[in-house]
This record gives C-alpha cells, sequence and structure tokens, in this order.
C-alpha cells in the first residue's frame, strides 16, 4: 500500500479529495464504496450502451486494455489486502503518492496518461475529435447521473470554461490539459473541476481565463504585443497553460 508523506505540501487539498471521491464513484458501478474487478465489466457495459461500441470494435477493445491495466496498478499500488478490492482511502492514498511527483501528465506514468484519453473517446460519441456541449451534457446525463436541467447549465457554464469562451475546440489536445488541471489544480479555480461535472466548490461569481495578465500589467503587455505584430507578423495562438491561478481585480 502507498503511504501518503507527512509533509503538508505534498498532501492532497480538500478541493483535489473531492474531486478524486468523484472519480471513484464514475467507477464504483454497485456504489459499496470499493472497487473490484467485476466493476471492469459493469462499467464496461455501461460505458458500451452510452457509446454504442460494439464489444469486439477497436474502441472497444482499447477501453478494455486501459481500464483492466489501471486495475491491476490499483491492487498492487493501492490495494492494502489481498482481498480483490480497492477502498476509497486506499484509492486517496495512492493519489497522494502519486500527484506530488508529477508536474504535469508527461511527467505520469504511461497507464495514467492514457486515462484522460479514454474518457475523451467516450464523450466524443460523434467521433469527430472534439467534445462539443451537446455530448459533455449528454456525458453528465447518462454516466454521472446529474438531472437533464441541471446538467444542461453545468454543461454550458463547463464548456465556456473548457474551451476558453469559444476561443479553443475542445479536442483531445485540450481534454488532456484540462484533466490535467482536474488532478493537480489545489483550488476550485480552473476548467478541470468540469471533468464530472458537479463539486461543492463553485466559483459562480466570476469568469476564469485560462491566461489573464496582472491588472497593472494589462496594458503595457498589450503594447508589447501590438508592436511584435506589427515588426514580425502574427502567426496564430496556441492553448495556453492551464495551471496559472485567475487573477483578482
Amino acid at each position: 500500500m502507498f503511504l501518503a508523506t507527512s509533509n503538508m505540501k505534498n498532501m492532497l487539498s480538500p478541493f483535489q479529495k473531492e474531486k478524486l471521491e468523484f472519480y471513484f464513484r464514475f467507477f464504483d458501478t454497485k456504489g459499496n464504496n470499493f472497487l473490484e474487478y467485476n466493476n471492469i465489466g459493469e462499467f464496461g457495459e455501461k460505458i458500451f450502451k452510452f457509446t454504442k461500441w460494439s464489444p469486439t470494435s477497436t474502441a472497444a477493445q482499447e477501453f478494455g486494455e486501459v481500464h483492466e491495466t489501471f486495475y491491476e496498478v490499483l491492487k498492487e499500488k493501492a490495494g492494502e489486502y489481498y482481498d480483490d478490492k480497492v477502498t476509497l482511502s486506499e484509492w486517496l492514498a495512492l493519489w497522494e503518492a502519486i500527484i506530488p511527483g508529477c508536474m504535469s501528465m508527461m511527467n505520469c506514468p504511461i497507464w495514467l496518461r492514457l486515462l484522460p484519453r479514454s474518457l475523451f473517446r467516450i464523450i466524443d460519441r460523434k467521433e469527430d475529435n472534439v467534445i462539443d456541449e451537446e455530448e459533455l451534457r449528454d456525458f453528465y446525463i447518462e454516466l454521472v447521473n446529474l438531472q437533464p436541467e441541471e446538467a444542461k447549465k453545468i454543461a454550458k457554464k463547463g464548456y465556456e470554461e473548457m474551451t476558453d469562451y469559444g476561443r479553443y475546440p475542445l479536442n483531445l489536445e485540450g481534454y488532456e490539459q484540462i484533466f490535467s488541471n482536474f488532478l493537480f489544480g489545489r483550488t476550485p479555480y480552473g476548467p478541470g473541476r468540469y471533468i464530472f461535472g458537479c463539486f461543492e466548490h463553485r466559483v459562480e461569481s466570476t469568469k476564469f481565463k485560462l491566461i489573464q495578465n496582472a491588472p497593472d500589467m494589462e496594458e503595457k503587455a498589450k503594447q508589447r504585443q501590438d508592436s511584435g505584430r506589427a515588426g514580425m507578423g502574427h502567426t496564430g495562438t496556441r492553448r495556453p497553460s492551464l495551471t496559472k491561478k485567475k487573477s483578482q481585480k
């Protein structure tokens, strides 16, 4: 079993624990507060019903491989007893041991890097390599079990933040960044809180931007940017990092 460090800076924040508990419940198909091997088959059936994948399809086989590997890692790293079960406390201890050593998804083990890719494919039911607001809403209703009206409201707000209000498409690259914010973000700020769509810690009164300059630097930054474009030409935009916290005005 992973033993969590006593160093407070390496402990999960209350918000991280809340997010990871939602992730645990996502896999806990029976609602009995532990994960076991049988959950994989039941979880797969639920996913195939949602995605309409044939169990013999490439997508279904890749899904099975990713999640069987994930469960084996859970048992090896988090399981305290040889009883084929992983409890919520063991689950949190696993993440408490892994997350402090990962600065980004690229620093994480391969089995962990495959999880957001699998989740992206599940949500992208239209298979057009982008997630839209309707797909996000359906995911919240059918797999997260939100009520339709609440799911519609949260999907709209979540999609706005996940795309920076339409600035970026919600493609795999962007979704992986947002999943990284879900795992590593210690506070409610950031679009990662919408991965599963429902938390008590909501920030309803402010708009989050992926990058926001400090108030006293905004005008100077704009002037430098305009000057640079005039001299060099504009070559397009790149999705920024999601790790910066929203500035307070």
